[in-house]
């Protein structure tokens, strides 16, 4: 534990200097996609069967045996803008089917198993911010956050700037979802405790908005990796998967199928310059 908070450390006091010194980038514009009618549809279905965790039924004990089944979440903290000056309040967790939102305020801590499968290395957590997230769970809870896919860091990648973009800035940016519908009139109230998710009891429209981050964030993630980041990797699994269907002659597919074949292999690019090691 001290190791890790040491390295915390090094990596806190050499931050800004290292942002002032980095090189500059050339920005890029990022590639965008709106969300199709049946993923609207799929969103609606969802924010209708959100699971609100207050206690350690067998609602918690499902969720907790899905989270596990899956290879990556969406993870979403309030508040936690300000790391460990904030007290958790809500953890909602979204995986590829259900929406789960654990009352801390209920529950009065995050009990051992689900502090397990969060500190594990699988399933993956996207998170957004997660400098802010993970200090939170580390000072507050002793959770040390590992699997991390951070949606900011994947933007920050995708369009070579490192600006400043909330996660409702960025659903914005990249699904084209328009401000409006990533809001509700809770988040604007005068009542601090209403806005920071800290008031009682939570409203359906708190939920819904909570619900609908934790998935658009999982798309969000989806869009930046797949269509952005890793695009030129996709194209190149296009290409190569249809190296013989260009072909009509079947003689000579065949000969050119055997074991120890390279066909294809030209349109894997050297840029990438993956090694294999020699035995």
């Amino acid at each position: 534990m001290d190791d890790d908070t040491s390295n915390c450390e090094d990596i806190n006091n050499t931050s800004t200097e290292s942002f002032a010194t980095a090189d500059s980038w050339e920005r890029k514009s990022v590639k965008t996609k709106s969300l199709q009618p049946h993923e609207l549809l799929s969103l609606d279905h969802k924010l209708n069967r959100i699971v609100v965790i207050q206690q350690t039924d067998q609602s918690y004990h499902q969720a907790l045996k899905d989270i596990r089944d899956q290879t990556i979440i969406s993870v979403l903290v309030e508040p936690s803008f300000y790391g460990r000056h904030c007290k958790t309040s809500v953890i909602v967790i979204a995986t590829a089917n259900n929406t789960y939102v654990f009352d801390l305020k209920a529950l009065g801590v995050i009990f051992p198993e689900l502090c397990v499968l969060l500190e594990a290395e699988y399933p993956r957590k996207i998170l957004h911010y997660s400098h802010r997230i993970c200090d939170l769970l580390f000072h507050q809870h002793k959770l040390i956050i590992n699997g991390v896919s951070d949606t900011f860091v994947a933007l920050c990648v995708a369009r070579q700037d490192r600006s400043h973009c909330t996660l409702q800035d960025a659903i914005t940016i990249v699904l084209e979802i328009s401000p409006n519908e990533l809001t509700c009139h809770e988040i604007t109230s005068a009542n601090e405790s209403v806005r920071n998710f800290t008031a009682r009891p939570l409203s359906k429209s708190q939920l819904r908005y909570l619900a609908k981050l934790a998935i658009l964030q999982h798309k969000l993630h989806d869009t930046l990796i797949y269509g952005n980041i890793c695009s030129d990797l996709l194209e190149m699994s296009g290409k190569f998967s249809c190296e013989f269907n260009k072909q009509t002659k079947s003689d000579e597919v065949a000969m050119k199928m055997h074991p120890g074949s390279t066909t294809g292999f030209d349109c894997i690019n050297p840029y990438y310059q993956i090694s294999t090691s020699i035995e």
